[in-house]
């Protein structure tokens, strides 16, 4: 959104969800390949960088991003190991 210009006008359009809901959804996204097989994190940014390149817009974001993905995937999995130790 950045870096193409567009952080109010989507931001406008589109309200912000929970954090939450915000981590569900990127670790879905990054524990995925695009034809459905699982990976994790780490795997699915390097894909992604190389499917883009390192030097495009998207190659540039992603390793940007690329710390603010991984920990939001590690508090999905926190809140998972925090469930299972809930008692019933």
């Amino acid at each position: 959104m950045e870096a193409r210009g567009l952080r109010e006008e989507l931001e406008g359009e589109f309200p912000r969800e929970s954090a939450d809901l915000n981590d569900a959804l990127c670790y879905c996204d990054m524990n995925t390949t695009p034809d459905g097989t699982l990976t994790n994190p780490v795997d699915r940014v390097n894909e992604i960088a190389g499917r883009y390149g390192p030097e495009s817009l998207i190659g540039t974001f992603i390793r940007r991003a690329e710390p603010e993905i991984l920990a939001s995937t590690a508090r999905v999995l926190e809140r998972v190991a925090d469930a299972k130790r809930q008692p019933m």
